[in-house]
């Protein structure tokens, strides 16, 4: 079965975050990986694309003073900052 999140974070306040929001996504039933091994996000992106997963969210330093994510559809490509708030209800388009 394909993966419906796959994290990537960058920086030890982006892995804090992602934590968080990975068990928020998988207590609303999204299948959600991340890297636990603070790699570079080269390799993270190839680890994504190894679980085919739906999409992938970006957290950095900027995304964690913003309380943003970026948000990028690996079936098209296309990549967009949504704000965390919102984030659940642009999954589940």
């Amino acid at each position: 079965p394909s993966l419906d999140v796959y994290l990537v974070t960058l920086g030890d306040a982006a892995r804090t975050k992602g934590f968080e929001l990975i068990g928020k996504l998988r207590e609303n039933g999204l299948r959600s990986e991340m890297d636990y091994m603070d790699r570079k996000m080269k390799a993270q992106m190839k680890s994504a694309d190894r679980l085919q997963a739906n999409y992938v969210i970006v957290i950095g330093e900027d995304e964690v003073n913003e309380n943003t994510v970026q948000l990028k559809n690996m079936a098209d490509g296309q990549q967009k900052k949504v704000s965390m708030d919102d984030l659940l209800e642009e999954l589940k388009k």
